[in-house]
């Protein structure tokens, strides 16, 4: 099978988008939460592959989507997730019940 450009940059990116996904991701998100908006990074992955790859048609679009699915998900269960680097961001980036950090206390 001879992957395209646009499915090897699908893939690609997909390998990299976990940490920046862990930025906007909470912890109190739940699982569903968290897998759609994934599906929902993962079709702008791959829809945008397409297009500036200029394969930006049904069938490629469809397939570039699923590899950047599937590539996320591989990237962030096996490399992200163990390492600690996203979970750390998410923490790092969360806030408490949807608010705003609380200001620095002054000593």
């Amino acid at each position: 099978m001879n992957l395209t450009d646009a499915q090897l940059w699908a893939a690609a990116l997909g390998y990299l988008l976990p940490p920046l996904m862990a930025v906007v991701i909470q912890p109190r998100w739940s699982g569903p939460a968290k897998g759609l908006f994934m599906v929902l990074v993962a079709a702008g992955d791959g829809v945008g592959t397409a297009y500036f790859t200029h394969e930006f048609d049904g069938r490629p679009i469809v397939t570039d989507v699923l590899i950047a699915a599937v590539a996320i998900g591989v990237a962030y269960h096996t490399l992200w997730r163990p390492s600690g680097i996203a979970p750390r961001i998410e923490r790092a980036t969360s806030t408490a019940a949807g608010l705003p950090p609380a200001p620095p206390q002054a000593t």
